[in-house]
């Protein structure tokens, strides 16, 4: 007979796994730009409130077809607000990341744009100086 499936609510996820980095390092060492400390906050902040609602709801599970105490469900009910508050932040924050990213990619090119745009004037000057250096050396050789 097959196993009942694991409730979502009873599993867990080990994000900093030392197999994948060194156990004493972490986000915070690594991650020095504010603005990215400040995603990072507001991240924990959600992963704190996940597991507040996952522990209320491992409190008090629910059976089917008999539902759930008032105060429950209420305390419920906030506690799911408090985290969609937090990943509406989180969600914003990674909007303004984005934006930024492509604000300073578009800045990127038009430098890159500029600097090729040098560089092949450049290259024609090279080109001009070279061709000028075999006409005045067929000049010079002229007899």
């Amino acid at each position: 007979m097959a196993e009942p499936p694991t409730p979502i609510h009873t599993i867990s996820l080990n994000l900093h796994s030392p197999s994948l980095e060194s156990p004493k390092m972490t986000a915070d060492d690594i991650v020095t730009d504010p603005f990215l400390r400040s995603v990072l906050v507001k991240a924990n902040e959600a992963r704190k409130q996940c597991m507040a609602l996952l522990e209320l709801l491992d409190k008090h599970p629910r059976t089917p077809g008999s539902p759930p105490p008032k105060e429950v469900e209420i305390e419920l009910s906030k506690q799911q607000q408090l985290l969609n508050s937090h990943l509406i932040q989180v969600r914003n924050l990674n909007r303004r990341a984005i934006f930024s990213t492509r604000q300073t990619k578009q800045a990127t090119a038009e430098a890159r744009h500029e600097i090729d745009t040098l560089h092949l004037q450049l290259q024609n000057l090279y080109y001009e100086q070279r061709h000028l250096r075999g006409e005045i050396g067929a000049c010079e050789g002229y007899e």
